[in-house]
């Protein structure tokens, strides 16, 4: 693969860094300054690797050499990096303004002092950290930007979260840091295992990775996916998190499948041994979750959670299913993340004008906030394949499921996990719909009043909705898969 050094990109991923930290500093003073610098930060990063997926390019960044076991460490730019990347970019750049009126309507609840300089500065570390996460290619480099994603959003829950079922905020805090600090750990010795085999932690160098420092990494991953069976953690720590990181983690639990196809694509026989196991834990898994959304309906922001760990599964499905697979995992994560922002900014916007969590004190909010209505709408679209780019995620996973696993099973077994996976779709477009007549339509189960909602709670919601549309058809959906499908056969090994 082509090394060559391009000092827009660095710059375009350093900003956010440098963002934050201004925004730490001027934010308690100067809060729609920060909320304008931080929201800034991420435009020539959208800009930049918008462009870089139209020209199809895949290259290395050399940052520098470390001794042995670490070796070089680069990062990378290609079309499944630059996709990845504008996507967090695009909703950076929405969140950082969304946050605004809600964190006022937070900060007063709870009684305190406008914190936009602390919650700024880690909300945009927490955000710039995903970006270093996607265009690393170290192992340890990962595991850096794995652990500032982390922490950051911890402190968020621990100062400025809910109570949530009897828990408290400090108490789920807690219980975030056990989970993501395990599974960062279980990624971390795979990691060390690696570079003792190799003599480095260099994905463009590592030869081989064995067995059980795949699975490390593997079971490490999945515990933050999440997938089912460690998914219980993410209902309590989405339903605690201030509502706009509740969205962006969202989209960092996704990550991990991103990471999984990056080692996948260095060193596919474990996916390739072991997929069959995979498919079927991620089918049933996933049927099992969507079937349980629905009954945690009293909770909004629980609901939303568990929608997360349903499609999640769809990630893990795509890892398992070949270049078409990871090509679908990509657009439907892109969709997801999108759809998914917009419906927990749904929920915080009802938050600010009513403080109400519960499905079963709603409906017939269409009436009241009708702006927020229709945001919600096209979150759904966005989840089910409605019109937006997941109806094209949806065809390349079964595509990638022809591909995989009909010349090399017996047709019974394409049949059933076809048949599953056409179940999770339906589900999906189910209880998502089903949601929203909960919520925003029929008759009203609460005291409520029409209120004229903050634009800066909604125009972004429809950006992120507009864009998930975009990216459905030519030429935009055209140039995401020549780039991703281009990069992903000159690093597959």
């Amino acid at each position: 693969m082509l090394i060559q050094s391009d000092s827009v990109l660095l710059a375009s991923l350093a900003l956010p860094f440098v963002a934050s930290v201004i925004a730490g500093i001027i934010g308690k003073r100067f809060s729609r300054v920060a909320m304008i610098i931080t929201s800034i930060s991420f435009i020539p990063l959208f800009i930049y690797s918008s462009y870089l997926l139209i020209l199809g390019k895949a290259y290395l960044i050399p940052l520098g050499a470390l001794s042995r076991p670490i070796g070089m460490v680069y990062l990378i730019s290609d079309g499944l990096s630059n996709a990845f990347g504008l996507a967090i970019a695009l909703v950076g750049i929405t969140l950082e303004i969304a946050s605004y009126p809600y964190m006022k309507h937070r900060f007063h609840v709870l009684g305190l002092t406008e914190q936009f300089d602390v919650y700024y500065l880690l909300f945009t570390l927490c955000a710039a950290g995903m970006e270093l996460l996607i265009y690393s290619y170290n192992l340890l480099l990962m595991y850096i930007a794995l652990e500032v994603s982390l922490i950051t959003p911890v402190i968020l829950i621990y100062y400025y979260g809910y109570d949530t079922q009897g828990m408290t905020r400090r108490w789920i805090a807690l219980l975030y840091f056990v989970y993501g600090m395990l599974a960062s750990t279980l990624f971390l010795i795979g990691a060390v295992m690696v570079s003792l085999e190799n003599g480095t932690m260099d994905l463009y160098t590592i030869k081989s990775i064995s067995v059980i420092a795949w699975a490390l990494m593997f079971i490490g991953l999945l515990i933050k996916l999440p997938s089912f069976g460690p998914h219980v953690w993410i209902p309590w720590v989405h339903g605690s998190h201030p509502t706009p990181v509740a969205a962006l983690i969202s989209g960092l639990v996704g990550l991990m499948a991103y990471v999984l196809a990056r080692i996948y694509l260095v060193s596919p026989y474990f996916i390739n041994m072991f997929r069959l196991p995979i498919l079927v834990y991620a089918i049933v898994g996933g049927i099992i979750i969507s079937l349980g959304v629905i009954r945690h309906s009293y909770h909004y922001k629980w609901l939303l959670a568990y929608s997360t760990a349903a499609n999640s599964t769809y990630l893990l499905i795509g890892l398992a299913l070949g270049p078409y697979g990871i090509l679908g995992l990509t657009m439907h994560y892109i969709s997801h993340l999108f759809g998914k922002t917009i419906l927990f900014m749904t929920a915080a916007s009802i938050i600010v004008y009513y403080e109400e969590f519960d499905m079963k004190k709603m409906g017939g909010l269409q009436t009241y906030m009708p702006s927020v209505g229709a945001a919600a709408v096209l979150g759904w679209m966005a989840l089910s394949g409605i019109l937006t780019l997941s109806m094209l995620a949806e065809f390349y996973l079964f595509l990638g499921l022809v591909n995989v696993i009909l010349p090399s099973y017996p047709l019974w077994v394409f049949i059933g996990l076809a048949s599953g996976l056409a179940i999770i779709f339906v589900l999906t477009g189910y209880y998502g719909f089903w949601a929203l007549k909960q919520v925003f339509y029929g008759q009203s189960r609460g005291n409520y009043h029409k209120v004229s909602v903050d634009p800066k709670l909604v125009i972004p919601l429809y950006v992120l909705g507009l864009a998930a549309i975009i990216l459905l058809f030519p030429p935009a959906s055209a140039y995401l898969v020549h780039s991703v499908l281009i990069s992903i056969s000159m690093i597959m090994r």
